[in-house]
């Protein structure tokens, strides 16, 4: 990509940050890592923009290039598999915290993430609710609700896989 390191940066520490970025890139197919390396060649450090950007540059651009799949995030596993995950199932908010997680890719951290999140799955039980009342009096539901409520169907499906006593 033409970039070096700043003077004065031990070779070993240069493949050591190298290494780093090589490794969280691995999930991107060819065709992204090509746009991701077209997408970077302006984006040096520096006056002169010669020095590789930083860790943080690559996994942003590598993230709009190709966002990495849910499953391979750091700590959703764990997240999910533990108490919060229980918690969530039982009070409703397990397809907003998986949602929340595909938009953030971290847990709700604080109290004003954690009431949003209860609205949310609050309106959408309502939602569904109405939705399947429509359904089991025989009504037609329009595109747009139908196309929610696959949404809905498909994201907590995906998230039961991550707590182990709904995986069956």
């Amino acid at each position: 990509m033409g970039f070096r390191f700043p003077k004065g940066t031990a070779p070993e520490e240069g493949q050591k940050r190298l290494d780093r970025i090589a490794d969280e890139l691995g999930y991107l197919d060819e065709a992204n890592l090509v746009r991701l390396r077209e997408s970077l060649r302006d984006k040096g450090e520096g006056s002169a923009r010669r020095f590789w950007p930083a860790h943080a540059t690559f996994v942003a651009y590598a993230q709009l290039a190709q966002p990495r799949p849910l499953h391979e995030l750091p700590g959703i596993a764990s997240w999910f598999a533990s108490v919060a995950g229980q918690e969530a199932l039982a009070a409703g908010r397990l397809v907003a915290e998986y949602r929340f997680w595909l938009r953030h890719h971290r847990p709700p951290m604080n109290d004003v993430e954690r009431r949003r999140l209860a609205e949310q799955s609050r309106d959408a039980a309502d939602r569904l609710a109405r939705l399947r009342d429509k359904q089991g009096r025989g009504w037609r539901l329009d595109a747009a609700d139908l196309a929610w409520l696959d949404a809905h169907q498909r994201d907590d499906a995906r998230a039961r896989t991550l707590i182990p006593e709904t995986r069956a």
